[in-house]
């Protein structure tokens, strides 16, 4: 048997007697660094802390769901700077399978950068990465920390995205924590709201384009539209219904009822014109400005 051979042959031994990884096995067969207890025993003495609270925004879960689909539960981990830090990041990313000198379509993932300092791996690698620092005699340096379970986030945007319906009391629009939540203003019918607002129709405020067409036109056109609009009685109702549940009345209206209408439609799966909006939203008592 050739040295190199026995050299193999000796620390795949080093590693099932012990349980580490293949590269912290070598080490300790070279002498580096001491030998290590079990994986088991060093990961028992990780504490695992909460995400930090900015990695739970909705631009990020449709990532880390579709990663964590890929590759199985994740863990977010950082090794804190000092001397033979270099060496402790080749360790870790030698047991998740990420260092460099693998063709990059073996490589493990090893995504870095998260909140500045924290890298993001598979969670089955965290034993390993356990056993290979604590028998560096660095394991104090390990900070661990779980991620947010991006498949079941209770963010409106995200549930739209999966096709689940929303969780009562969570809208797209919220008061945030500085600005008291408002009471909505009196409900009213549909016909009371109609007759309050004259120019209202199925379109929204008055005609497309009113400017290019003759007096009489217009008013043919308005008139269809109400007639129209009073006709969708029954959605106009289920949208008013709908915003009361989910959405929390501002002092000031900073979203158009354009933009707001393609809101409801994701979140009921059905089409609302703009006008079906705008009369729902005087239906629940909102507040509105027409510009």
């Amino acid at each position: 048997m050739t040295s190199n051979r026995r050299g193999k042959a000796a620390i795949r031994a080093r590693q099932t007697a012990t349980g580490v990884p293949y590269m912290v096995a070598r080490r300790q067969v070279a002498g580096s660094i001491p030998v290590a207890t079990s994986v088991g025993e060093v990961a028992a003495r990780v504490d695992i802390l909460p995400p930090l609270s900015d990695w739970n925004r909705p631009r990020s879960c449709q990532f880390w769901a579709e990663t964590a689909a890929r590759n199985g539960p994740l863990i977010a981990l950082t090794i804190s700077q000092g001397g033979r830090w270099w060496e402790l990041d080749d360790l870790a990313r030698g047991v998740a399978g990420a260092l460099q000198s693998r063709p990059a379509e073996e490589r493990g993932p090893w995504m870095m950068g998260l909140h500045g300092r924290y890298t993001v791996t598979k969670r089955e690698h965290l034993d390993g990465i356990a056993a290979a620092l604590d028998a560096a005699g660095e394991l104090s340096r390990l900070t661990v920390r779980a991620m947010p379970d991006a498949a079941r986030c209770e963010h409106t945007s995200c549930q739209r995205r999966r096709g689940e319906p929303p969780i009562p009391g969570k809208g797209t629009s919220r008061p945030s924590a500085s600005r008291p939540r408002l009471a909505l203003g009196r409900t009213s019918s549909l016909a009371e709201v109609v007759e309050r607002h004259p120019q209202l129709t199925s379109f929204g405020i008055g005609t497309f384009n009113p400017g290019s067409k003759a007096t009489e036109q217009r008013h043919s056109e308005l008139a269809d539209g109400r007639t129209q609009l009073v006709d969708r009685k029954a959605a106009v109702l289920k949208i008013a219904a709908w915003l009361r549940v989910n959405v929390a009345p501002i002092k000031t209206p900073t979203v158009s009822s354009y933009h707001m209408k393609h809101e409801v439609e994701k979140a009921i799966g059905e089409y609302v014109t703009n006008g079906e909006l705008i009369a729902a939203a005087l239906i629940a008592g909102y507040a509105f400005k027409h510009t």
